[in-house]
């Protein structure tokens, strides 16, 4: 009895400590949610300076500089005119070309540069025809030779006949007459088939011509191999100088007013967002594309560092008025969400406050700031998705955030 007695207070008393064990799990979570949950009720993010390390968190105060208004449109990279240009052989033929001759895409080649050769041959049919014609002027050689063998065989019979006095000297003249006739066409007979015999000769020969590059620049398409029959009116290499190119940016036409005496724009590719050209006006579409209302403006620009390229996609920034005072900050500063924008603004050292902002055109590599911030505020301009993270993450109520772990 006094055995099962004390088998029970163990029961209950490591039943207690189960409990207790359990709770205290549950009050350990809370305490690290709360511990994790850097939002304070008011909504601003505090954060320990190891927090800041730890999540690289960098600020760089709000800047003030003059920044020309302007419209901000998408754009390609196009081959300038007279920039672009294919490579075709003289005639139709076969193709003569080293492998390590023939350029691939991508390569630079030098105006003038040998790219190979084609090689013509004369179709069996030509040839036939060639000598077809030879053969006949042979038999009109032979046809003159007999002429002229019978008219001085008239000749002679001719002077026996004057000798006897059977027949007048002017008939005899008439016998000589024929003679130097046939002789002279027997000569001009012969001298046409070896004229015409030399030219045959020379046409009928395998004649190569060279192919060159007609400008220097990059090969951005090749068909060229060494051997194949090539006509002449398909392209074989095409080549783009892309040390100078056209942007063609897409302005919509209620803009047009505005860039009426614009004659610059500042280019940049997303792909490299710290690089800006400058482009100089070349022309403004006279047509406007009925499916978005856009006008084509071409911008031309130096690519000396070779990077643009074709077809890519880029953005203009076209002035449409005098510089005036604008806030600045960089672009990695600004958080879009939902059409919202927003920065993070230290307030105090380590404590972190969103504020709503309008924003407006980029400009290299920051964007301007509207309304919503003042010159000399610190924003976060480093790990500003971080604490945008953070915000989003007090949303979440405490239970929920510990069920989910």
């Amino acid at each position: 009895m006094h055995m099962r007695k004390s088998t029970l207070v163990f029961v209950l008393c490591a039943g207690l400590t189960a409990c207790e064990s359990e709770a205290e799990r549950e009050r350990e979570q809370r305490r690290e949610v709360q511990a994790k949950s850097s939002v304070a009720p008011d909504g601003s993010i505090h954060l320990t300076p190891g927090q800041v390390r730890t999540n690289n968190i960098q600020t760089s105060a709000a800047a003030e500089e003059d920044v020309a208004p302007g419209i901000s449109v998408p754009g390609r990279v196009k081959p300038r005119a007279g920039g672009e240009s294919g490579v075709f052989a003289p005639f139709a033929g076969r193709l003569v070309a080293d492998a390590a001759q023939v350029p691939r895409p991508g390569s630079e080649v030098r105006e003038g540069q040998l790219l190979g050769e084609v090689e013509q041959i004369f179709p069996a049919s030509e040839r036939l025809q060639i000598r077809a014609t030879s053969i006949q002027l042979q038999t009109g050689i032979d046809q003159a030779r007999q002429e002229v063998d019978l008219s001085q065989k008239e000749l002679d019979r001719a002077r026996q006949l004057y000798e006897g006095g059977a027949i007048p000297l002017k008939q005899l003249q008439t016998a000589e007459f024929n003679v130097r006739q046939a002789q002279s066409k027997l000569e001009g007979t012969e001298h046409s088939k070896a004229e015409y015999d030399a030219a045959a000769v020379q046409q009928s020969e395998q004649r190569r011509t060279a192919i060159r590059a007609p400008i220097a620049g990059t090969v951005v398409s090749v068909d060229l191999v060494g051997g194949q029959q090539v006509d002449p009116a398909k392209s074989l290499l095409t080549i783009v100088d892309t040390s100078t190119l056209w942007i063609e940016l897409a302005v919509p036409e209620s803009n047009l007013p505005q860039i009426r005496r614009t004659a610059s724009a500042e280019i940049s590719a997303p792909s490299n967002p710290g690089r800006i050209y400058t482009g100089r006006l070349v022309n403004v579409g006279a047509t406007v594309d009925p499916q978005n209302r856009t006008v084509p403006v071409i911008f031309s620009v130096a690519n000396g560092d070779k990077g643009l390229r074709l077809d890519m996609y880029v953005e203009g920034r076209i002035a449409t008025g005098p510089p005036q005072k604008t806030t600045i900050v960089p672009a990695s500063a600004v958080v879009s969400e939902q059409g919202i924008s927003s920065v993070f603004v230290e307030t105090e050292p380590g404590v972190f406050r969103r504020r709503i902002v309008t924003a407006g055109a980029r400009q290299a590599g920051n964007i301007v700031i509207l309304s919503g911030l003042k010159p000399g505020e610190k924003v976060v301009s480093l790990g500003a998705q971080a604490l945008n993270s953070e915000t989003l993450k007090s949303l979440i109520p405490a239970g929920e955030e510990g069920e989910r772990r």
